[in-house]
């Protein structure tokens, strides 16, 4: 009976693709005490991946299940496993092909399926798919070769088992020799997987061998010898490969000290930019040591209240954002402002130090070839990556990749790599990692090309005038390197042998040389190659030539074009002059109806007809009720008395809950550096009762008809008040008086204003004929509210969607989607540090506009 009654076949192969063996190993080896009292018969535990598959999928008792789901459901784990909508639908698209998915499509939909499976609660449609639609269905897994128990006259002592040598061979090699095992008797396996057991520093899978090897005294003392040299050898420093590390499990909370301590974190979510996440997975403290965090609820009590941590947006000062998948060492700090109520109240404080993946390499490091084209094709087919890569080679040597070399080219291999002999490293998923920073490389691998060991050799300084030809050493390497020689492997490496020599021996090649020189084939190549570029280069010329005569002919009409366009420019001047004129004294007689055109076209004249220069000076702040323009704006100082806000407003029949919200949004606009527009019959006098700032006051611009100079803003604001109400703003283009003001407000929020410019800045407007609408770029910068309307007010779950949801909404609210996007970010980073409530408070206070 299978696990949870699915369908044989179908078991094995998810195991096959979604498993490492290293954690099929660990299951048996940790739960056969369990599995034997459930009557399961792994007193020996099978050896070899696909004894131990075998064993899973045949050998397990249906009592068993309970042991199997809890084991590989706490340690089969995956960070974002297909759904099961989805792994259904692409398995049975492979299963009506009749074809297997590639390795990597293999493996992320097996170990997905299995991470669903082995879940306290598997999908109903996962089961029904996964189980046999009739109970007679067979199964075909690979079987194990039954090896008889020869008599004392039977046996051949001349005879090796092919199992065997095989063995010998892995274990000479340093390959895991797991996949011969089954096919050994059961005292040679156990020994032999012992002896991989010991070697690899397993000691669980090392006492498990030897248990299994009671009835064999022999054996197990020659095991038990072999632990003790190797033990003996490890603590005389004599260590090779990737030396796990061990991470010790808290009972309570763990002790994070946030000035020293360091996470080991896995991003989770990286769009849109003000939602990225972290999930921590493990402690490394100051002294070195590990804390393992996989338990969420250790990271959530230490890390409250979800155990995740937020990237914030990027800034001169801010660490970079992660992508998704990404594994990284990082500082940690406490938000402003945190509190219970919020999910994630702890960011990322530092830069990331690199964690590497390792990628095995199935070849010895005397192999320099095929070491090179391997790393070549895994660099080129993980373009993608967010990982930085380091290799095991199959005789433990780590290799990694030098600073700006790119490996996917033979050049990248030139300087070599960096190598190391030991790395301490761990696993997760079923893959190995190094946390860094790495320690400096006692030494440098080379695998160069052949081609590229000639390069140097010809880049020698011992050449001087006799230095080969580039011709000819671009012929050798291409040579060398296409391979077209035809070179048996025998003569290839006699040629390797032979250019080491002359690599040591100068005579040796100038011997060569000569020799290559006096090649008749060499010499009328090379006299084609050049023959060939000449022509190309004398017909390049020829073009060039041709193309520079076509230009200067163009410039001598577009000359002339301009010269008569200037012409006609002169004449049509006064003619525009004139007709400017008229329409301007008709705009003045129409009054309101055309003050747009008369803010223009006043402009306009002011540009075509000269007039008077000003007097080169200071320009006075204080003016009087009418400039010499003859407009109405003028500049004051308040005249209000100062007390709270929130008494103005209820002054004004604004309700209590209403007036508090206002305010509010009032304190977020100052927070935010934006502007605050008050809209409603008393809008005037609530923005000049908001001036006030304790006992200061701010600045009243009272804006007329017809406004278009801002050099009384301008004035203004360089007196650096505290802050400015411009009532009635919409009478004139704001855009044309209020530049400097919106200029400084995109300063101010782009980070890169004068830091003297903290003015709070309010604006009434007015409706009627005279009334012109606001230009997009103040409503950009502004907040808006409403005195004359009641807000509906939102529930906190409400307002807890609104913002999870409002980058992912494809038409925004009205009022966040007018934001320019620093000032977007900005409201977003304020609302996220409020309490729930308050939130839900300002969101209604906002959105009352898009109800009335």
């Amino acid at each position: 009976m299978t696990y949870s009654g699915i369908e044989k076949k179908r078991f094995a192969q998810l195991l096959e693709w979604g498993t490492d063996d290293d954690e099929i190993r660990r299951f048996f080896a940790e739960t056969r005490i369990q599995l034997i009292q459930k009557g399961a018969k792994v007193q020996n535990p099978p050896h070899g991946r696909p004894a131990r598959i075998r064993m899973l999928v045949q050998g397990m008792p249906q009592a068993t299940d309970q042991v199997v789901q809890k084991w590989f459901g706490e340690h089969l784990k995956m960070l974002d496993p297909t759904p099961v909508g989805d792994l259904l639908e692409e398995l049975r698209l492979y299963e009506e092909a009749g074809q297997s998915p590639p390795a990597d499509d293999a493996k992320q939909l097996a170990r997905s399926c299995l991470v669903h499976l082995f879940s306290s609660d598997p999908s109903a449609d996962l089961l029904s798919f996964l189980r046999p639609i009739k109970a007679e269905e067979s199964v075909e897994l690979p079987e194990t070769r039954e090896v008889s128990q020869p008599t004392p006259t039977e046996q051949n002592f001349d005879t090796l088992p092919e199992a065997l040598g095989r063995t010998i061979i892995a274990l000479a090699e340093g390959r895991d020799p797991d996949e011969f095992l089954s096919s050994l008797p059961p005292s040679i396996a156990a020994f032999v997987a012992g002896v991989q057991a010991i070697s690899n520093s397993r000691d669980d899978d090392a006492q498990v061998a030897m248990e299994a090897l009671d009835h064999q005294q022999a054996a197990r003392t020659l095991l038990t010898e072999y632990s003790t040299w190797k033990a003996s050898a490890r603590s005389s420093g004599v260590v090779r490969g990737l030396q796990m590390l061990s991470f010790s499990h808290p009972d309570d909370v763990p002790a994070f000290d946030f000035d020293r301590d360091e996470v080991l974190a896995v991003c989770t979510r990286d769009s849109p930019e003000t939602t990225v996440f972290l999930h921590p997975f493990a402690i490394r403290t100051t002294d070195g040591s590990w804390i393992d965090l996989s338990n969420d609820e250790h990271s959530k009590k230490l890390f409250y209240s979800s155990g995740d941590l937020i990237a914030f947006p990027g800034g001169r000062d801010t660490p970079r954002q992660p992508n998704r998948g990404e594994i990284g060492i990082w500082r940690v700090a406490e938000n402003e402002g945190s509190n219970t109520g919020h999910r994630t109240n702890f960011h990322i404080a530092s830069d990331k130090t690199l964690v590497y993946e390792v990628r095995d390499v199935p070849f010895d490091s005397t192999n320099h070839d095929a070491i090179r084209e391997y790393i070549k094709h895994a660099i080129g087919e993980r373009r993608t990556n967010v990982m930085p890569l380091l290799f095991l080679l199959r005789d433990q040597l780590i290799v990694g990749s030098p600073p700006g070399k790119d490996l996917s080219r033979n050049e990248g291999f030139d300087a070599g790599l960096p190598a190391w002999h030991m790395l301490t490293a761990f696993r997760r998923e079923g893959r190995s990692f190094v946390p860094g920073p790495l320690p400096p490389p006692p030494e440098i691998y080379e695998c160069e090309t052949l081609a590229s060991s000639l390069r140097k050799l010809f880049s020698g300084e011992y050449w001087d005038t006799e230095k080969p030809t580039k011709a000819l050493t671009r012929k050798l390497q291409d040579l060398i390197a296409s391979g077209e020689s035809k070179l048996s492997a025998k003569r290839a490496a006699r040629l390797q042998a032979e250019l080491k020599t002359i690599d040591e021996h100068e005579e040796a090649m100038s011997a060569l040389l000569d020799e290559v020189m006096r090649t008749p084939q060499i010499s009328v190549r090379i006299d084609n190659l050049v023959k060939e570029k000449a022509s190309l280069l004398a017909e390049q010329k020829e073009q060039l030539h041709k193309s520079i005569q076509e230009l200067e002919q163009k410039q001598t009409e577009f000359l002339e074009t301009q010269r008569q366009a200037e012409k006609e420019q002169k004449a049509v001047a006064p003619a525009i002059a004139k007709a400017i004129r008229g329409a301007f004294d008709q705009a003045k007689a129409d009054a309101l109806g055309t003050l747009g055109e008369v803010a223009v076209f006043k402009t306009l004249i002011d540009e075509l007809i000269e007039r008077p220069g000003p007097v080169v000076g200071t320009y006075e702040h204080q003016l009087g009720p009418m400039d010499s323009r003859g407009g109405t704006s003028n500049i004051r100082s308040s005249v209000v008395v100062g007390q709270p806000i929130v008494n103005t407003l209820r002054a004004l029949e604004v309700t209590p809950k209403a007036a508090s919200a206002i305010e509010a949004v009032g304190t977020m606009a100052r927070e935010c550096g934006l502007m605050l527009i008050v809209e409603g019959l008393a809008g005037r006098v609530a923005a000049e009762a908001w001036l006030h700032e304790g006992d200061t006051s701010g600045v009243v611009f009272e804006c007329g008809f017809g406004e278009t100079d801002d050099r009384v803003i301008r004035a203004a604001l360089g007196d650096t008040p505290v802050s400015l109400a411009i009532l009635d703003a919409n009478l004139s283009p704001f855009d044309v008086y209020a530049r400097p003001l919106i200029d400084a407000m995109l300063r101010r929020l782009a980070g890169i204003q004068d830091p003297l410019f903290e003015t709070r800045v309010l604006l009434s407007t007015v409706e009627g004929s005279a009334a012109l609408p606001l230009p997009t770029v103040a409503e950009s910068l502004s907040l808006r509210v409403y005195l004359d309307h009641i807000p509906v007010f939102l529930q906190e779950s409400e307002a807890e969607a609104w913002l999870e949801e409002i980058e992912d909404m494809e038409e925004p609210t009205e009022w966040f989607a007018k934001l320019w996007k620093p000032a977007k970010n900005k409201v977003l980073n304020y609302l996220r540090s409020l309490p729930v409530e308050e939130t839900a408070t300002i969101l209604a206070a906002l959105e009352v506009g898009k109800s009335n």
